[in-house]
């Protein structure tokens, strides 16, 4: 997983034998009655190590194999499901899904090369100008997960900086051919998100830049605080720093947790991941942030869609009632095709923000509705005031709002 900085906090969740057992009545089953024969398919390929060829058999008779197609697509798998078929017999996996898959893999293997190519000159811009960077995800994830670039899909390279940063990391950007759509012509924008997308319609490449590890509007380990227990890895003779272990399963799990984990390649990250977390060792921020909710969820999924073994000391977090009840609401998003990023789509859009509210803890909720009642760089856009007269968006915001649903609902 890379070199380690600073120390490694070791806090361990101290439970009896008893104390275990009885905690373990109280966890729920998830009801996968209705899951699709091609979920359960991809789910086996997902889980085994070594595909047994007679269960092939049985998992692909009267399989819709369109639709098992179409399930490993969206749930960004296919590298990994194609790494597994091509070991089988020819003749239990049908030509036409076998070469889509092998282009589909061949395609990834393109990107991610390209991707890294971009990290490498992102990062060395960033150096050369004073600004340290945390990557979050995108190629060195794919490296330190799965050991291979091929093996994990990425859209983007998502990089953490400090707060402080934000604006001179936009400048040296917009230098190298980056464009941003995100507006922010308030004061409060830092305040009312955690990142901004940038693309590069040339390079056909996509960046993202953080400055909080999440939206919850609440306190989290400071940039510092990260950087310090960072892990360091050299590629192509460039250094590149990630996150710490602990720092990573929080951060993963917070991601998946806020998207309904509904892309299956989010719980492969963690199930990878586990191995590296000892004992116990989440328990610093648990204490301080909280969060404890979105490991339990990622490690409940994981058990029971994927048979992954929980250590003993992580267990613990499988039978929070939080944790048990996030999990049977995400599995309504993994069960179906969704797409709830940037917006959910408006067969679920209920459900979700539903959900969304439920991961949060009563302060975030009062927060929640206090920053959405804040003026936005949306009403700006809609209604431009001097800068003297900002104040004034406090009070036409309602209005604004309306305005706007109206103007949406028009369309």
């Amino acid at each position: 997983m890379g070199r380690n900085n600073g120390d490694c906090y070791d806090l361990k969740i101290q439970l009896s034998d008893s104390e275990v057992n009885t905690l373990k009545l109280d966890a729920i089953e998830l009801d996968l009655s209705d899951v699709s024969k091609e979920l359960f398919f991809l789910l086996f390929i997902l889980r085994e190590e070594t595909l047994d060829e007679m269960l092939v058999k049985q998992y692909t008779s009267d399989l819709d194999w369109k639709w098992f197609v179409k399930l490993v697509m969206h749930h960004r798998v296919y590298p990994l499901v194609y790494l597994k078929l091509k070991e089988l017999n020819p003749t239990l996996i049908p030509a036409n899904v076998r070469e889509s898959l092998q282009q589909q893999y061949n395609n990834n293997t393109m990107k991610m090369l390209h991707l890294s190519r971009e990290m490498n000159h992102i990062c060395k811009a960033f150096t050369n100008n004073g600004i340290r960077t945390i990557l979050l995800k995108g190629p060195v994830l794919a490296i330190q997960l799965y050991g291979n670039l091929a093996h994990r899909t990425s859209k983007d390279i998502d990089i953490l900086v400090h707060a402080d940063d934000v604006e001179k990391t936009e400048d040296i950007l917009v230098q190298l051919g980056y464009v941003s759509e995100d507006e922010h012509l308030l004061d409060n924008w830092k305040r009312k998100s955690h990142h901004l997308s940038f693309e590069h319609h040339e390079h056909m490449a996509q960046v993202e830049i953080h400055w909080r590890l999440n939206p919850h509007f609440s306190k989290s380990f400071s940039f510092d605080q990260l950087w310090k227990r960072r892990n360091d890895v050299i590629l192509s003779n460039q250094t590149f720093h990630y996150l710490g272990n602990e720092d990573l399963l929080y951060y993963l799990s917070d991601h998946g947790a806020r998207h309904g984990w509904f892309r299956l390649r989010w719980l492969m990250d963690i199930e990878r991941l586990l191995p590296t977390i000892s004992s116990g060792n989440m328990n610093i921020h648990f204490n301080q942030y909280g969060g404890q909710q979105y490991v339990g969820q990622a490690l409940i999924l994981l058990s029971q869609l994927f048979s992954t073994k929980i250590s003993r000391d992580l267990e613990v977090l499988t039978v929070s009632p939080k944790s048990n009840r996030l999990a049977v609401m995400a599995l309504y998003y993994i069960k179906r095709i969704v797409q709830l990023n940037p917006v959910p789509e408006k067969s679920v859009a209920w459900h979700y923000h539903r959900y969304i509210f439920s991961l949060m803890s009563g302060k975030q909720k009062l927060t929640y509705l206090l920053i959405k009642l804040s003026p936005s760089s949306r009403d700006a856009l809609l209604l431009p005031l001097p800068k003297s007269l900002h104040f004034l968006y406090f009070l036409l915001r309602p209005f604004l709002w309306f305005w706007r649903r109206m103007k949406q609902q028009s369309i």
